[in-house]
């Protein structure tokens, strides 16, 4: 039995640091996995199995990697040290790069973009309001939007983090690092 060779692996360092390749399918990553206990179909020592085999792309796969949690019970309890978790995160990202993300984390991670170019900040207060409002109901976005006012009384902006906006300059330097990396068009 030997690894397939595949151009198409991923070529994220965080996919070959998961150990795939010393990994002796002992299951100890699944038995102590929370997303194996909710999802019978999700089980870390297979994913591991696969990123062997480079059977990496596939729909089933491109369901599967967003059932982690990314808690590393896996690598806690590999007695070779793998991180299956590590492995799926990288998997996580050349799914979102490509596109093929589940819409949601699609429309999350575009805000996420708007928030950088534009705040200099990732993760803002209307973010995680639009968030609150779809995945914990409406009882929870009004608990959640009386916190936002809170804040505003004590001084802090809307929507920002911070008391006080980041400089035009460093937003100057952000916008630049985003489009020299790749992040995509400008959002102001």
């Amino acid at each position: 039995m030997s690894l397939k060779k595949n151009k198409n692996t991923i070529k994220d360092i965080r996919f070959k640091k998961s150990g795939f390749k010393k990994c002796i399918q002992c299951g100890r990553c699944t038995a102590s996995c929370p997303a194996a206990y909710l999802f019978p179909d999700y089980k870390p020592r297979d994913l591991m199995r696969r990123f062997m085999f480079n059977e990496i792309e596939s729909p089933e796969m491109e369901e599967l990697i967003w059932k982690c949690g990314q808690c590393y019970s896996c690598r806690i309890r590999c007695p070779r040290n793998c991180k299956a978790g590590l492995g799926v995160l990288a998997l996580q990202s050349d799914s979102v790069l490509k596109g093929n993300a589940p819409s949601e984390v699609l429309l999350f991670a575009q805000k996420i973009k708007e928030n950088l170019y534009n705040k200099g900040e990732t993760i803002l207060p209307e973010t995680m309001g639009v968030y609150i409002l779809k995945e914990l109901g409406d009882s929870y976005y009004k608990k959640f939007s009386k916190n936002i006012l809170k804040r505003e009384k004590l001084g802090f902006l809307k929507d920002d983090t911070h008391q006080i906006s980041l400089s035009n300059d460093s937003l100057k330097e952000i916008r630049a690092i985003m489009e020299l990396t790749g992040m995509g068009a400008k959002y102001g």
